[in-house]
């Protein structure tokens, strides 16, 4: 049985709307003001990770004792005013959270969740920097400095600056903790070719797979034969991460690797599956699902626990329980009702379960009430179940209405010029 403690219980919430601003100018000119260093959320309403952080982290009183040294920026990464601010900051997954110096320069950022104890050691960790320009951590020989560099330049995919942070910290990081962990996955992370891609994490796992960060390191593995026909992964390398698995659950690393009880068993859920022991894969599922549900209930009395529902839907619907998965998504779409995201799990599930009226109503709902990149992706999903009608006249206005609407600068680095090439793509299998 597994042990979780849940310290965001002890105190009371507020919701995230009384302490973040979403006035991207106001924020920025008052930061300037006050003399204070911001912290930008950018997340997506869809996300469960994002609504985990609300949920545990920035509605605690802890937080929002501490963010009184901040200004707070909340950035709806699916608005379209969203663009220039993610394309400033080079913003490439949800939830990333940028901490800057009162002027907007970035000091650190934080990529995926973190949980409450982790979450304020960071903000102390920026606050001690004293607005500590990029350049100087950078230059600098102390351990925090340059992991600050590392981490900013690493995600923001400065390659030649994040090299030359690996290269110093290497002499200063010892086996066996976080951050040595995470400076090996940054440096992964910055490798392009599939091949050294599948050399690089086989190194890593045949050397560090006692770390719960070799399951992470054992899905990118997985991915880079995706499109390798003739080369398999390596049987006995996985086998030996997997082993490991037990102590892996209590190692004292988790918290600053991102990384939960529950977390590992989903993402050992996903290598099971991936690797075809499917049998395995569904009990795993099932007991991530189990997990979720107990979660939930320890939040506070009345809270609608978005982030476990969202993760929850996502694991019953891969253990092939597509009816309580469909349940589930439509009673939050029953309690969201203006939102697309539950909308968009239904239609899925429904297209799964070859039920593809209901599918398309539903994601025609959800297609009313999206916005910006939900609205692309919403798009793209009823493109494709108007194939399997077929409906092509009814494609081709959801293609035509989406191309009118958005049409996003070319050079900014953004996700939704993705979005619009999936559903292009979507559009020409028909």
């Amino acid at each position: 049985m597994i042990r979780i403690v849940f310290v965001f219980l002890l105190m009371p919430v507020l919701a995230w709307s009384s302490v973040f601003s979403s006035d991207i100018q106001a924020t920025l000119t008052s930061a300037q003001k006050e003399k204070k260093p911001i912290i930008i959320d950018f997340f997506g309403i869809w996300c469960p990770p994002c609504n985990e952080l609300d949920e545990t982290v920035f509605e605690t009183s802890a937080f929002i004792e501490k963010a009184k040294n901040f200004k707070l920026l909340k950035v709806d990464a699916d608005q379209d005013s969203s663009w220039k601010i993610k394309d400033k900051y080079k913003v490439g997954g949800y939830p990333t959270v940028i901490f800057t110096d009162p002027k907007g320069s970035e000091l650190y950022r934080v990529v995926g969740y973190r949980n409450l104890k982790e979450f304020l050691q960071i903000m102390d960790l920026v606050l001690s920097s004293k607005n500590k320009k990029l350049a100087k951590a950078c230059a600098s020989e102390d351990e925090d400095d340059l992991w600050r560099c590392a981490v900013i330049c690493s995600e923001s995919k400065n390659l030649v600056c994040a090299s030359e942070a690996y290269a110093k910290l290497a002499k200063l990081l010892k086996p066996g903790t976080a951050r040595f962990d995470w400076i090996r996955t940054y440096a992964m992370e910055s490798v392009e070719t599939s091949d050294l891609q599948r050399e690089g994490y086989a190194s890593l796992l045949k050397t560090y797979h006692q770390t719960p960060q070799a399951l992470v390191w054992t899905v990118a593995y997985l991915a880079a034969f995706d499109d390798e026909k003739k080369l398999k992964p390596k049987k006995e390398l996985i086998d030996e991460v997997l082993s490991q698995f037990p102590q892996m659950l209590t190692d004292p690393r988790l918290d600053a690797l991102g990384l939960s009880p529950r977390s590992l068993i989903q993402i050992k859920a996903e290598i099971l599956d991936k690797v075809g022991r499917r049998e395995e894969a569904i009990a795993v599922w099932k007991e991530a699902s189990a997990l979720l549900e107990k979660e939930a209930t320890l939040l506070p009395p009345g809270s609608k626990p978005r982030a476990f529902t969202l993760d929850r839907i996502t694991c019953l619907e891969a253990a092939g329980e597509l009816e309580p998965a469909l349940r589930l998504a439509n009673q939050y779409r029953d309690f969201y009702p203006n939102e697309f995201t539950f909308y968009y799990l239904s239609s899925q599930i429904l297209e799964r379960m070859k039920k593809y009226p209901d599918a398309i109503a539903a994601a025609k709902k959800g297609f009313e009430v999206s916005y910006g990149d939900n609205k692309i992706r919403m798009a793209t999903l009823l493109v494709r179940l108007y194939g399997s009608v077929p409906d092509k006249a009814s494609a081709k206005k959801i293609v035509d209405e989406i191309t009118a609407q958005i049409k996003p600068d070319a050079k900014l680095q953004i996700r939704t010029h993705r979005y619009l090439k999936k559903l292009q793509e979507a559009w020409a299998s028909l």
